[in-house]
């Protein structure tokens, strides 16, 4: 059995014993969330240097099962896109040189995380939330400025093989926010949140230097807008 399949068994395992420990009144809410990201490429080798933010998007599910007035279980999917640039030394025969890349990635993310929320102030309430995301790689594109010593600046655009990159990639997500009631069964919700990549987006063995390799941890912060019904 892969990872894969023991982190989403997990997950829905500890969905489907949540909600059938609960009472039947326990509410199980859903809606739909749109967020702009940034993120970026934190560098885990020497001669790899941080070049800059990426600006993206993310969109999706939500649902959260509540067993008490002020705790939920939230979890659901998302689309995100993200990227982060890096120079690094590079090298593709005949020339050699530094690479500026930058990385566009697209996720498919299963969140999972614990929610505790305030009481209400009027119609407004406030929460934060933690826990862990699984994020499944849908696709890479890279954009190449490859500086050399001898041809100038060679620009390029490609994809990376699975052998550069890792299929993918865990974090520790946490948040802030606020919700307002609009009416009993509709709310809006407002918040921050960051993720903190736990492992490498990278991989393989630097073609100029095979004592480094690429390692990169990835992350972002996002502004969610969405609505829970």
């Amino acid at each position: 059995m892969t990872k894969i399949t023991i982190r989403l068994l997990a997950i829905f395992l500890i969905l489907f014993f949540t909600k059938a420990g609960f009472s039947q009144n326990s509410p199980v809410r859903l809606g739909l969330k749109i967020a702009p990201i940034i993120s970026w490429m934190n560098p885990n080798e020497k001669d790899y240097t941080y070049n800059g933010a990426t600006a993206g998007i993310s969109f999706g599910f939500i649902s959260e099962f509540h067993f008490t007035q002020h705790y939920a279980i939230s979890t659901g999917f998302n689309f995100s896109f993200l990227g982060g640039n890096l120079q690094f030394p590079y090298a593709q025969s005949p020339d050699i040189g530094i690479l500026d890349r930058k990385y566009s990635f697209r996720y498919l993310e299963i969140p999972l995380m614990m929610k505790m929320k305030t009481k209400e102030y009027g119609n407004f309430s406030f929460f934060g939330q933690i826990g862990f995301g699984t994020g499944f790689l849908l696709r890479i594109k890279v954009k190449d400025n490859f500086m050399t010593q001898t041809h100038g600046t060679i620009t390029d655009n490609s994809n990376l093989t699975t052998s550069e990159v890792s299929f993918i990639r865990e974090a520790i997500l946490v948040g802030l926010g606020t919700e307002y009631k609009i009416d009993e069964s509709v709310s809006l919700i407002v918040g921050l949140s960051y993720s903190n990549s736990l492992n490498n987006v990278l991989q393989g063995q630097n073609t100029k230097d095979n004592s480094l390799s690429n390692r990169s941890s990835l992350n972002y912060a996002e502004l969610n807008i969405g609505v829970l019904f």
